[in-house]
């Protein structure tokens, strides 16, 4: 998130083969799923359980939604209304269109699902306009 450009959408919003490769590499190296989130998955969810040392039913509560490096902010949710975003299936065919708007993942600069996670999910977020200042935004004068 460091290159990014005052007044401009994260570069990865506008472009979506940047998209597809950025979230492959996530699925890649912090698990990101499940594939479709409204399923139980119960064996991707015991996994996250045993890799945060938390019970099942406390990492399914560990999601996009509610991690330190969600952006659900006006900017980003314009952005990502003003461009094409990446259907799950592009990205791996296993993987189901949840229908649920999105927001943007900084640690791993992709579009994000609320409802999926992944292995760098951090307490904290999201991060909306009432709690942090969008470092993608114009500085008001």
């Amino acid at each position: 998130m460091e290159d990014y450009t005052k007044g401009r959408c994260p570069e990865v919003l506008m472009d979506k083969k940047m998209s597809i490769f950025n979230h492959r590499v996530c699925i890649t190296k912090a698990d990101l799923g499940p594939a479709n989130p409204k399923m139980p998955e119960t064996i991707f969810w015991l996994m996250k359980s045993a890799k945060w040392n938390v019970s099942e039913c406390a990492a399914r509560e560990m999601i996009c939604g509610n991690c330190g490096h969600y952006w659900k902010t006006k900017f980003i949710d314009d952005c990502m209304k003003k461009y094409e975003q990446v259907t799950p299936p592009e990205v791996d065919p296993a993987w189901v269109d949840t229908g649920e708007s999105g927001g943007y993942c900084d640690e791993w600069d992709i579009p994000c699902t609320h409802s999926r996670t992944c292995d760098t999910w951090e307490p904290g977020g999201p991060i909306t306009d009432a709690t942090k200042k969008n470092p993608f935004e114009d500085e008001e004068e």
